[in-house]
């Protein structure tokens, strides 16, 4: 399923199709706020305030929705799925779709190497005349020497002016390239004659930028680095996915489009759990409609025209009613508060599966644990049926939040005013709960907390915590935590080989628990936006003779790799800020959709015996 996305032209009464985007990567690569690449131009998602809501579906997922009621405020009301309309599907003048606005506004002509912004308009123009490949639009520079005697249609294609200018605050901007140009003048120059070249060296990038006017010129190089800033003006709090400014004086960083730490997003993701079968418990679960109804008939046609209240249709009318009123006296369903970790409820029915708790969105049915593992594995679970709902709620930029930070200092809002609801996405499909048997991993854990290796990790995490203005957590269990995601990430690789899945496409979700209350599981999860979720080749590798071959291969690939002996030897050292050890990508770095902390966290020693010191949990 693709969603259509639109880009606006100079007349905001005036939305063109410009290219197409995949439900899940609103939420995940190309939300709001980030800019997205498509065949012709540049453009960045806008915010909440400019999406039309009411072609969008909501999603039901009360655990979610109070976790993100939680961070955004009481105000929000509901989550949302990507604007679709299968009717307009085909159909490239559809109104249905995600705004957004062209992005760098700063555009080179690759005939005549023209630099130039996009306003006013006039220099150059949107060609978009090719009805059902809304793919091919694009900007022409209009008075190219070059192309002169060519129509609009054939003329090449300008491309963006590839380099941004951010802050740590997630503001993002155009590179001031007349302001660079010009720096130390005296006298003004309104630099309307610009144009960008680039020429091959070994000593660096060589963007030189002049203008015609005056005959100044600069190259980039000068704002590149460390000290980069110096040559750039101050932050001016720019938020183009708002179309606003606002105050801020932070010092600038040259950034080249496309670079992957423009947008980092910031979700929270709930998998479904089946509420109890008492009729008590599934009318408190949907409360907020059923306790709204006003007599026993609407309550009927109610439950009888709603695919959520499916699990009531077998209950007599009135024992719903009963229910309904019962709890209206006692002034509504009492909620528990929530515990800012939603974690915890689906550790507690993961590690305890019972066939009290499934319905058609979850099963978990417990199977033998394969042989010669039993100081490592307490449980193995398969989970052929589950569904994931993930939100975003904010972004940043420059620097990718911590695992599970909702509220960093650097987040950006996703509207200008309150938040009344976040885009959301739910996905369908299987899974594989690994159970690690807490008395080994917390003996263990005690063991080797003070261990070289393990503080110089923790060294690290301080020096990066530092950098970022953070304050690092002191309970972060390290040896817990590299323990389980480098297992984690062993079996995604081992996996990927085995059951057809991608391993971009597989998914890991760790439960290491609270300060006093640990867990050790990992559940790995495959999924798809498609209602029928996936085939079922996850699921089968977590039966018993499947099972065992993986982390037999797992455990024997992780003792070598193709960069040993650095990659082995490697312990971050000061002023290294590395948060992994005897890691790479020739061994255990996975895919950034399916690592929960963007490969950090990572050391094969953890796991088998690469420093013969007694650090490995397997001897």
């Amino acid at each position: 399923m693709t969603v259509p996305t639109m880009g606006q032209t100079r007349f905001k009464t005036d939305p063109t199709r410009i290219g197409q985007a995949r439900p899940s990567q609103l939420v995940t690569v190309t939300g709001v706020g980030a800019v997205a690449d498509l065949p012709a131009m540049s453009v960045v998602v806008r915010g909440l305030d400019a999406w039309s809501p009411e072609r969008q579906e909501v999603i039901d997922e009360p655990r979610l929705l109070d976790e993100v009621q939680r961070v955004l405020g009481g105000q929000v009301r509901s989550l949302r799925s990507a604007p679709w309309d299968p009717r307009e599907a085909d159909d490239p003048l559809t109104r249905v779709g995600v705004p957004v606005t062209p992005f760098p506004r700063w555009v080179r002509c690759p005939r005549c190497y023209r630099l130039g912004p996009l306003d006013p308009p006039g220099q150059f123009q949107l060609v978009h005349r090719w009805g059902r490949r809304p793919d091919l639009a694009k900007f022409v520079h209009a008075h190219c020497a070059k192309q002169a005697q060519l129509a609009d249609q054939r003329k090449r294609a300008c491309v963006p002016a590839r380099f941004l200018v951010a802050c740590d605050d997630g503001h993002l901007d155009d590179f001031p390239y007349v302001e660079y140009v010009h720096r130390g003048r005296t006298d003004p120059c309104p630099g309307s004659k610009l144009t960008m070249s680039d020429a091959a060296s070994t000593l660096g990038p060589q963007v030189t930028v002049r203008c015609a006017e005056c005959g100044e010129s600069r190259n980039l190089q000068e704002a590149a680095g460390r000290e980069g800033f110096q040559a750039l003006p101050r932050c001016r709090g720019r938020h183009p996915h708002l179309q606003r400014f606002g105050e801020c004086d932070k010092r600038l960083r040259l950034m080249v489009l496309g670079a992957s730490n423009l947008w980092f997003s910031i979700t929270a993701s709930a998998l479904h759990l089946p509420q109890g079968q008492a009729v008590r418990d599934q009318v408190a679960a949907h409360w907020e409609l059923l306790g709204q109804l006003p007599t026993v008939a609407v309550t009927q046609t109610v439950i009888d025209g709603m695919d959520i209240l499916r699990g009531l249709r077998t209950t007599p009318v009135a024992e719903v009613w009963a229910v309904i009123e019962q709890l209206r006296a006692e002034g509504g369903p009492q909620r528990d508060a929530p515990a800012g970790d939603l974690l915890e409820a689906e550790w507690r029915l993961l590690s305890r599966p019972t066939t009290e708790r499934q319905d058609d969105d979850f099963r978990a049915i417990p199977t033998p644990s394969p042989e010669g593992y039993d100081n490592l594995l307490d449980q193995v679970v398969l989970v052929p049926r589950l569904r994931e709902v993930q939100a975003l709620l904010g972004f940043t930029r420059l620097s990718a939040p911590e695992r599970r930070d909702l509220e960093p200092d650097n987040r950006v809002a996703l509207n200008r005013g309150p938040t009344e609801w976040v885009p959301a996405v739910e996905r369908r499909g299987e899974g594989v709960f690994l159970q690690l048997r807490e008395d080994r991993v917390g003996e263990w854990s005690a063991r080797v907390a003070e261990h070289e290796r393990l503080a110089a990790l923790r060294d690290a995490y301080g020096r990066w915590a530092v950098n970022r203005e953070r304050a690092p957590d002191p309970a972060f269990p390290i040896a817990r935590f590299l323990l389980l995601h480098t297992l984690s990430h062993l079996l995604i690789r081992q996996v990927a080989l085995e059951c057809g899945y991608s391993s971009a496409s597989l998914r890991e979700r760790l439960y290491v628990g609270v300060p006093g209350d640990g867990a050790a599981g990992i559940l790995l999860s495959t999924a798809a936006s498609d209602s029928e979720g996936t085939l079922g080749g996850l699921v089968a590798l977590g039966e018993r003779r499947y099972l065992q071959r993986l982390l037999d291969q797992a455990v024997h690939d992780a003792c070598r790799c193709s960069s040993d002996p650095l990659c082995a030897e490697r312990v971050p050292q000061n002023p290294s800020e590395a948060l992994h050890a005897a890691a790479c990508h020739a061994c255990l770095f996975a895919s950034e959709t399916s690592c929960e902390t963007n490969n950090r966290w990572l050391d094969r020693a953890v796991l088998v015996d690469l420093t013969r010191d007694g650090l490995a949990f397997l001897s």
